[in-house]
C-alpha cells in the first residue's frame, strides 16, 4: 500500500458535485483504499476554461492504496460527467 494525495475538481452544482463525490468514494471503496483525509476545498475560478466550465468545486482526498490500482480507477473517474479533472501524487 502507498500513499496518495488526490484533488478533484467537480462541476459546481449542487447535484453533480455531491452525486460525482459519492462515484469517487465508491471507486476508492472497491479499490480496497484507506481514506485519511477528505477535504472539501470549496468553489473557486478557474485559471482556464474546462468543459466549458469557468468554475470549479475542489476537493482533496489522502488515501493508502494499491499502486496496480490507481490505472483502473483513472480509468473509471474518467467517465464520470461531473468530474472536471483530476490528479493523484504519490507522496513520499
Amino acid at each position: 500500500m502507498r500513499n496518495y494525495e488526490a484533488v478533484f475538481i467537480f462541476r459546481t452544482e449542487a447535484d453533480a458535485y455531491n452525486g460525482g463525490l459519492e462515484k469517487v468514494r465508491e471507486e476508492f471503496k472497491k479499490a480496497g483504499a484507506n481514506i485519511a483525509k477528505d477535504d472539501d476545498m470549496g468553489d473557486r475560478e478557474l485559471a482556464y476554461q474546462i468543459k466549458k466550465e469557468s468554475r470549479g468545486h475542489y476537493h482533496f482526498f489522502d488515501i493508502e492504496l494499491k499502486p496496480d490500482t490507481i490505472v483502473k480507477i483513472e480509468k473509471d473517474i474518467k467517465l464520470f460527467n461531473e468530474v472536471l479533472k483530476f490528479m493523484f501524487v504519490k507522496k513520499d
